[in-house]
C-alpha cells in the first residue's frame, strides 16, 4: 500500500485525479467503481473540469457504484442520484455504460448474481475509488465474522444508517446493496481517499497494517497496487 499524506482534501483530490486519468488515458474503456459520499466529491469535480477540456477522454469509460441503499422511499439520497449528478452527467457517461444496481428489483437476490455475472463480462474493473467508512467499511461491507466475497444484500451498522447522505430521511435504511471484497480486491488498481470527521479509529486501524474483519478497509493490505491518500 502506498500511503501518501496531504495538508487539504484539495491537494489530495488532484492526486487521486491523476491516478484516474492516467488509467483513463491508457485505457479509454476502463471501468470504474465510483464511491459516493463526501471523501471523493472533489475528485469527480475535478475530472469535470478535465472533461469540459477534453471532451473526448470519458467518451468509452465504464461505471459501476460501489452500493446502494435498500428502501429509501425516494431517489433523493440514494448513491444512483449522487453518481448521476456527480460523475455520469458531468462525464457525458452514457446510459448503457453505466452498469448500477437495481434495488427496485423483487429479487434482490437475483439481482445480486446479476451484478455478479456482469462483473464477470465487463471486468475486472479498472480503477476501484473507495472511501474509508468510520467503522473501517468499505462501501457496505460492515465488520463482521465472515467478509462477503462477491455482490450482496447488507446488514448496516448504526453507523452507516446514520450518514450524511439520507440524514433527511425520517426512515433509515437498515440493508443495502454492495460489491463485496474480493470484488474489490480484483480491482487493477484502488484509490482510497480518507478525510472526513470522526476518522481517526478507523485510520489508525488500517495504518497498524493487521488484517481483521473488525476493520474490513484493513484487507486492501492484501491488495498489490493500492494508492491511500490521508488528508491530515
Amino acid at each position: 500500500m502506498n500511503i501518501q499524506y496531504f495538508e487539504h482534501a484539495e491537494t489530495m483530490s488532484h492526486r487521486a485525479a491523476q491516478f484516474v486519468l492516467e488509467a483513463v488515458r491508457r485505457k479509454p474503456d476502463a471501468l470504474l467503481c465510483t464511491a459516493t459520499g463526501s471523501s471523493p466529491k472533489k475528485l469527480y469535480q475535478i475530472l469535470k473540469e478535465e472533461g469540459q477540456q477534453d471532451s473526448a477522454i470519458f467518451q468509452k469509460t465504464r461505471i459501476i457504484p460501489l452500493d446502494e441503499w435498500i428502501g429509501l422511499p425516494t431517489p433523493k439520497g440514494s448513491c444512483n442520484a449522487y453518481i448521476e449528478e456527480h460523475v455520469l452527467r458531468p462525464l457525458q457517461i452514457s446510459e448503457e455504460r453505466y452498469f448500477g444496481f437495481n434495488v427496485a428489483s423483487e429479487h434482490l437476490e437475483r439481482e445480486c448474481n446479476r451484478i455478479h455475472e456482469l462483473l464477470n463480462k465487463e471486468g475486472p474493473i479498472d480503477i476501484c475509488i473507495l472511501g474509508l467508512g468510520k467503522n473501517g467499511h468499505l462501501g457496505f461491507n460492515e465488520p463482521a465474522n465472515r467478509l462477503q466475497p462477491h455482490c450482496h444484500i447488507a446488514n448496516l451498522a448504526p453507523q452507516s444508517q446514520e450518514h450524511r447522505m439520507i440524514d433527511s430521511n425520517a426512515i433509515k435504511p437498515t440493508k443495502g446493496l454492495t460489491l463485496g471484497m474480493q470484488d474489490i480486491l480484483a480491482a487493477k488498481k484502488i484509490i482510497l481517499v480518507v478525510c472526513g470527521e470522526d476518522k481517526e479509529l478507523a485510520t489508525t486501524q488500517l495504518l497498524l497494517g493487521n488484517i481483521t474483519n473488525d476493520c474490513p478497509a484493513t484487507w486492501l493490505w492484501k491488495h498489490h497496487n493500492v494508492e491511500c491518500l490521508i488528508v491530515n
